[in-house]
């Protein structure tokens, strides 16, 4: 194909022979799943997760509407719309790469645009998980006490304004939630996706809290009735870049996918299993399903996200720009692996995991050169 064209449902069968791409019927998929904040990570991650359960003939009633909170997201239905909300994912490592079209998306709303329809997914039956990344900054978490920051001006707006349009996430679950306990429907369980500890816990402690200053009673029935499963989850995932586009576009013969994701070849997903309205074969997927997220979290965080943070710093201060140039500068290999010699000793070991395994994986993911992570990002996380 020489003339170039978006990529979209009639074009799949056009692709290249090695290009993988759905098998399933997208026509039959149901927006079982709403996620909130859908962006790089979550279609390099869960819709991923979905896409690879749908291939193998999973339950079509788990598709995923993904909805943008933010007036920029508006571009994000700009890219997603005119293809189906098809999307290419790049998989990289040193070794191999790639390509696949996920299908698991089957609608985005951008809620700034058109709030009611939002509402309108939210509060039907069909949708049984509400899932989020919404990055740290949307859960409003004063830093200082640990509680909600309610007087910020989002959150004073949908508290103090029930009846307009809500701008925040909690404006959009609590109403959504409202109107559902009104109707007589079962709650949503809320999943966050973010990379929190005790990410659940967090959503759970910071939507009650702003459901009771709201409406007693709704607050109540909350923490009565939703679940809001813990998880953990770990994948680098880079902004696209217009050179990822033209590589896409040059790989497919011409078609052009607007907003394509580039991803290292290792992925996981540790969820804790409470589910109020059932879920996915997740585990099918390669899901690891718990009864307790908590020692992989601290794994997580005491070993990829403290090196990690250690890899940036250093690597700034000594004139690298992305993490696979710091990590060929010989003496920040051998801090980390110092590090978490060190570090690993503290650790419980969490059930599967072998932890010398893990400490090993952590940095061939850090010197990936076909990735090539940029420090500056990693150091915006910092405190």
């Amino acid at each position: 194909m020489n003339t170039s064209s978006r990529l979209n449902q009639s074009l799949l069968g056009a692709l290249p022979a090695g290009i993988s791409r759905p098998q399933y019927q997208r026509d039959r998929l149901q927006p079982g799943i709403v996620h909130l904040g859908l962006g790089n990570f979550h279609r390099s991650h869960q819709a991923l997760y979905l896409d690879d359960l749908f291939q193998q003939g999973g339950s079509q009633e788990w598709g995923i509407c993904g909805v943008g909170l933010l007036p920029q997201d508006s571009k994000m239905a700009e890219a997603l719309l005119p293809q189906d909300y098809l999307y290419t994912l790049v998989e990289r490592d040193s070794q191999q790469e790639t390509m696949r079209v996920v299908g698991s998306l089957c609608g985005y709303l951008h809620a700034p645009s058109d709030p009611a329809a939002v509402l309108a997914r939210l509060t039907d039956a069909q949708t049984k998980i509400v899932s989020l990344t919404v990055t740290e900054g949307g859960y409003y978490l004063n830093q200082g006490s640990g509680e909600l920051d309610h007087e910020h001006p989002n959150l004073r707006h949908d508290l103090e304004h029930p009846e307009q349009a809500p701008v925040s996430v909690y404006g959009y679950l609590s109403t959504a939630l409202e109107q559902r306990k009104a109707a007589g429907k079962a709650p949503f369980t809320i999943m966050s996706c973010d990379n929190l500890q005790s990410n659940g816990d967090i959503v759970r402690r910071m939507l009650t809290r702003f459901a009771h200053l709201r409406d007693p009673q709704l607050g109540a029935w909350i923490e009565s009735n939703v679940a809001f499963p813990n998880c953990m989850v770990d994948r680098i995932t880079p902004a696209t870049t217009d050179t990822l586009r033209a590589y896409v576009q040059q790989q497919f013969g011409g078609v052009e996918d607007a907003w394509p994701v580039l991803g290292e070849t290792f992925r996981q997903w540790v969820i804790e299993d409470k589910f109020s309205q059932g879920r996915p074969a997740f585990e099918k997927a390669g899901v690891q399903i718990t009864s307790d997220v908590h020692p992989y979290e601290l794994m997580k965080i005491r070993m990829l996200n403290a090196s990690h943070q250690a890899l940036c710093h250093l690597g700034v201060l000594l004139g690298y720009e992305t993490t696979d140039k710091a990590m060929q500068d010989q003496h920040i290999p051998a801090l980390l692996n110092r590090y978490l010699d060190t570090v690993r000793e503290l650790i419980p070991e969490p059930p599967g995991v072998n932890l010398a395994n893990y400490q090993q994986t952590l940095l061939q993911r850090y010197a990936n050169p076909a990735i090539k992570d940029q420090l500056a990002r990693i150091c915006f996380d910092a405190s």
